[in-house]
Parts: C-alpha cells; sequence; structure tokens
C-alpha cells in the first residue's frame, strides 16, 4: 500500500500541473497561516481569506483526485 508521500511523488511524475498545484496551495497556506495571527482584520481582509481557504480546499482536493488517480493507473499497470 502506497503511503501519502509515495502517492504525491506518483501524482508528480505522472501530472506535471501537480508541482504546480502544490506550489500554490503551500502559498495560500503560508498566507492564511500570517494573517490568521493578525489580532483583528478589516472585513475585507476576512473575505479575502474565506476566498483563500475556499481556494485552498479546492487545491487541496484537485491534488486528492490526481493522487487517486496515479494511485489507480499504478495499480492497473501491475
Amino acid at each position: 500500500m502506497l503511503r501519502d508521500e509515495d502517492l504525491k511523488a506518483l501524482a508528480r511524475e505522472k501530472f506535471h500541473h501537480f508541482k504546480t498545484l502544490e506550489k500554490k496551495h503551500q502559498e495560500l497556506d503560508d498566507i492564511i497561516d500570517k494573517m490568521e495571527k493578525k489580532a483583528v482584520l478589516t472585513p475585507k481582509e476576512e473575505q479575502e481569506l474565506e476566498r483563500m481557504k475556499k481556494e485552498r480546499l479546492r487545491l487541496r482536493d484537485e491534488m486528492m483526485l490526481l493522487m487517486k488517480k496515479a494511485k489507480e493507473e499504478a495499480e492497473n499497470e501491475k
């Protein structure tokens, strides 16, 4: 059985845009962490934070889908 890190490596090999998704996800994660550490957010910042959280979740879902697809393809190659 493949672990998450193995699945990520497999997805990076099979799907070239997987790395881009990972990078964008990490960038959003860093920005979100920084914003959440602020004592007070303006209403505009709160809206932006929610938008970024939704985008981060969308990216994670897309990465999970590609990892699942990579796993299925690897199992079918056996």
